[in-house]
């Protein structure tokens, strides 16, 4: 199988090679190897075989990265109406769309049900109100917060909530009717393959509190946080994969349909930006600092990198 560091390889030395025989097409532009994107779903396939790969069209939504995953039998994390009508003039079935969106337009969960989604995101009662009054009858994954330790972005406060009130939401959805399941995210471009266990074990807890109640869980979504290899070294996949087994196997939690929502970890490493440096020049009112100013601009496609959170590969 290859490695990661062989998949890096064989994408910078491809799409060197477009972008040095393309020297015409102006800038900014990203250029994709999506033969890197379907390798790497299939790696992760390999790694983790339990889970159902939700790809986190966010990550990019580009027709034809959509369409690749979708020949390779992926399903597809989405955040909003858009990203459904995409997938659906595509093709997409809408039974293999989560909507992972935690927060969410009342007639936005009542157009997704319509057009046949049937998994939603919730982390607060209020949220809740909405789902149970516009989503019947569909499964809700009740995302839990997590401290994000070992990401280079954590998503610590923004999304999730606390495992005490997530029995309670668990509780109030499964007594309407819904079948409920639980959600995490353990931060973007995690570096520690054991930072699943701890969600995990909280989820192991929840179901206990549920079948005490007459309920139980349908399902666990993974989330995503699998890294790409950017300016900093990354643990091979094969050492996540097994730490999440092993988790998974411990808390006896195999039987409940397994999700994972990678988004960079599938297109991070497939694509290259090219830009042009429009100025260089030592700034008298910042201490002397050299500014290197991009035609792509920090909200053009880097605002991952403001404050360094993350930091992209340079040539």
């Amino acid at each position: 199988m290859t490695t990661t560091m062989e998949y890096t390889r064989v994408a910078t030395d491809r799409l060197r090679q477009f972008v040095d025989e393309n020297d015409h097409l102006p800038t900014p532009y990203l250029v994709m190897d999506l033969d890197i994107v379907r390798e790497r779903y299939d790696a992760l396939r390999h790694a983790i075989p339990e889970a159902g790969i939700f790809y986190a069209v966010k990550a990019n939504p580009a027709p034809e990265v959509l369409r690749v995953l979708d020949a390779a039998g992926s399903c597809f994390d989405v955040a909003s109406l858009g990203e459904i009508a995409l997938c659906e003039s595509l093709g997409i079935a809408p039974e293999r769309l989560s909507f992972g969106n935690t927060i969410k337009k009342e007639s936005a969960i009542a157009a997704a049900h319509a057009a046949g989604v049937r998994t939603f995101a919730v982390d607060a009662p209020e949220e809740l109100d909405k789902l149970i009054r516009h989503a019947p009858r569909s499964t809700l994954l009740v995302r839990l917060a997590s401290e994000g330790g070992g990401a280079d972005w954590p998503l610590s406060r923004k999304f999730g909530t606390t495992e005490h009130a997530a029995g309670a939401l668990l509780s109030r959805a499964a007594e309407h009717g819904h079948q409920v399941g639980i959600s995490f995210h353990v931060g973007s471009q995690q570096h520690d393959p054991e930072a699943w266990a701890a969600p995990l074990e909280a989820t192991r807890r929840l179901r206990d509190m549920l079948v005490r109640q007459g309920h139980d869980l349908v399902a666990v979504n993974l989330g995503g946080g699998l890294p790409s290899r950017h300016a900093q070294p990354t643990p091979p996949l094969e050492s996540y994969g097994r730490a999440i087994r092993a988790a998974l196997h411990r808390y006896d939690l195999t039987d409940l349909s397994v999700m994972t929502e990678p988004g960079r970890f599938l297109v991070g490493d497939a694509g290259m930006i090219r830009a042009e440096v429009v100025l260089a020049t030592d700034k008298p009112s910042d201490d002397g600092h050299r500014w290197v100013y991009l035609d792509i601009g920090v909200f053009n496609g880097l605002v991952e990198t403001q404050e360094e959170a993350i930091r992209y590969r340079s040539h």
